[in-house]
């Protein structure tokens, strides 16, 4: 083949892997050094202003810069021959959490903390690098064949101290509507507490099989956080551990302040609480009868 029918003159696209709201992924194969990726291609639209070609090098080099297991790593940006961006990162045989609950859900409590866990090292990582990711939501996270989670799409990634107004048009919604925190809605603040609740309404969807708010629209679904707190889990899931219904509505606390800490001291209880399930759960299988 030939280097003017791979991308960049190095990729060649094997298969569509999945669809974003802008782009289009693909399984590739990197001829270069013989290994398979994933590209993330900008689909063919209007880019007015340039908002989406900057939202593309914005995660690349957010995610560039974290190196953690439970971050998809990128490799090389580029360009195709007709203007488009694109992304290399790593490929990762599995299947995204929208689409495992959309199956399976609502999971085991057990593998509720354990995925969580996951992802809130991701965003430690991410957080001790002043990143904050803005759209944690199940789409963006990867499950592998080994259950291992992975987050991905830093594309309305911000670091703490960045005040740049240019990306994010005013009165538009940052993040996902179901999983964004209330002062993420009403202001478009970036924090890593507006993380911890969006990573809480994840779980809480995980556990419950849906998110913790509903409504017509994305706006209704916005604002009701801003006039009450989700429905209580053990109501709604009455085999949930305890414990891990209590953090998950920590996380969602409305008030920023109320929520845990930070994303390490959260992913350490998840741990907990995963760790204490799996042992109750082997040894009630090791003490079954024949």
């Amino acid at each position: 083949m030939g280097t003017e029918a791979l991308l960049g003159g190095r990729y060649r696209l094997d298969h569509v892997a999945g669809h974003g709201g802008m782009a289009t992924v693909f399984a590739a194969h990197d001829t270069v050094l013989d290994r398979r990726v994933a590209i993330k291609l900008l689909q063919r639209k209007r880019d007015d202003g340039g908002v989406l070609h900057a939202r593309f090098e914005r995660e690349a080099r957010a995610e560039a810069k974290i190196v953690h297991p439970n971050v998809v790593s990128v490799h090389d940006i580029g360009e195709s021959d007709d203007g488009r961006p694109f992304i290399v990162m790593d490929y990762v045989a599995g299947r995204s959490l929208q689409e495992l609950l959309a199956e399976e859900a609502p999971l085991s409590s057990e593998r509720v903390a354990i995925l969580g866990m996951g992802i809130a090292r991701a965003l430690a990582a991410a957080h001790a690098l002043n990143i904050v990711h803005r759209d944690v939501k199940p789409a963006n996270v990867i499950v592998d064949e080994q259950g291992i989670p992975h987050l991905m799409d830093f594309g309305l990634a911000r670091e703490i101290a960045d005040d740049d107004p240019g990306i994010t048009a005013p009165g538009v919604l940052v993040g996902t509507a179901f999983y964004v925190a209330p002062e993420q809605a009403q202001f478009g603040t970036a924090s890593p507490a507006a993380d911890l609740y969006s990573l809480g309404a994840v779980l809480y969807h995980a556990l419950a099989g849906e998110p913790p708010f509903t409504g017509e629209n994305a706006f209704d679904v916005a604002l009701r956080r801003f006039q009450e707190d989700p429905a209580e889990l053990r109501a709604v899931a009455p085999a949930a551990d305890p414990d891990l219904a209590a953090l998950i509505h920590a996380l969602l606390a409305r008030d920023p302040v109320d929520r845990p800490w930070d994303a390490a001291s959260v992913a350490e209880r998840l741990g907990d609480i995963g760790a204490r399930l799996r042992a109750t759960r082997t040894a009630g299988e090791t003490q079954a009868p024949l």
